[in-house]
């Protein structure tokens, strides 16, 4: 046997109760409906045009995906998020690695991730646009910066934090560096790598709709700003719930790519 195989690096969680899992599935559905009939409520007491009822939105989402406005805004909006935010987890996620196990290099870039992970994406949106031009390019670096400091501080935390247990006891069984990093250190870290991944999507698609908003033609952001400037109230509020159910959907296909390739890893979702 691999004398690296000897260390464990992973648990596997136990499964909740099926009863249990139907009862929050259960609460869920009910919050979803307390909140629509609030919704109708509120609506009923206030003007359409500050804020449209249900059906008014819902049949703005009809008429703009019959018209094919709201899938090609999806389409395009879905594609700036992932490609900036593979790329950013891409850039983090090594560099990250070793900030997390080497003291030279992290003394060396977490001042500089420190400092810019305070400026906000949207600073940097003019200078993008000299860089990159109107095009998709300012766009997807607006992304890509968002990404890579929330995905690279959570992973060099995680690497940081892995027990050095396991790696020394891996080292004197005659396990290289090498070894130990990519077999101990970063299994150990996946949980956290995962983690920064989830939470760098979510931001990504907070920044995507503010580019979209002042450098874009194209896309959800877009669409929401430009029912703004022809009142269209409901084409908004359709906008804005597009965005939401467009996170539900990839946070729920990230999860359960995240637990089919890494099944024995605690992971916190």
């Amino acid at each position: 046997m691999d004398a690296i195989e000897q260390v464990p690096a992973t648990v596997e969680l136990p499964k909740a109760p099926r009863g249990w899992r139907v009862g929050r599935y259960g609460i869920t559905l009910l919050a979803l409906l307390m909140a629509l009939a609030l919704w109708t409520l509120v609506s009923a007491f206030s003007s359409p045009f500050f804020f449209p009822s249900p059906l008014a939105v819902g049949k703005a989402l009809v008429e703009l995906t019959a018209n094919g406005t709201l899938p090609h805004a999806v389409a395009i909006s879905y594609f700036r998020i992932l490609v900036g935010w593979a790329v950013g987890c891409a850039a983090a996620i090594p560099l990250a690695l070793a900030a997390g196990r080497i003291g030279f290099v992290r003394q060396l870039v977490e001042p500089f991730f420190n400092f810019f992970r305070f400026v906000p994406p949207i600073a940097f949106l003019g200078v993008a646009i000299l860089w990159f031009g109107i095009g998709e390019g300012s766009k997807v670096a607006i992304i890509i910066y968002t990404s890579l400091f929330t995905v690279f501080m959570n992973t060099m935390a995680g690497a940081a934090a892995v027990d050095e247990t396991p790696s020394r006891a891996a080292l004197c069984l005659g396990a290289t560096r090498r070894q130990v990093l990519w077999r101990v250190v970063l299994p150990a870290t996946v949980p956290a790598i995962l983690v920064g991944m989830r939470v760098g999507m979510g931001f990504s698609f907070m920044s995507v709709v503010a580019a979209e908003m002042i450098a874009a033609n194209e896309g959800v952001g877009f669409m929401i700003y430009n029912a703004r400037l022809f009142l269209k109230t409901a084409n908004a509020f359709a906008g804005i719930l597009t965005l939401g159910l467009m996170g539900l959907v990839a946070d729920l296909a990230f999860r359960l790519i995240a637990r089919k390739l890494f099944p024995k890893h605690a992971l916190p979702f």
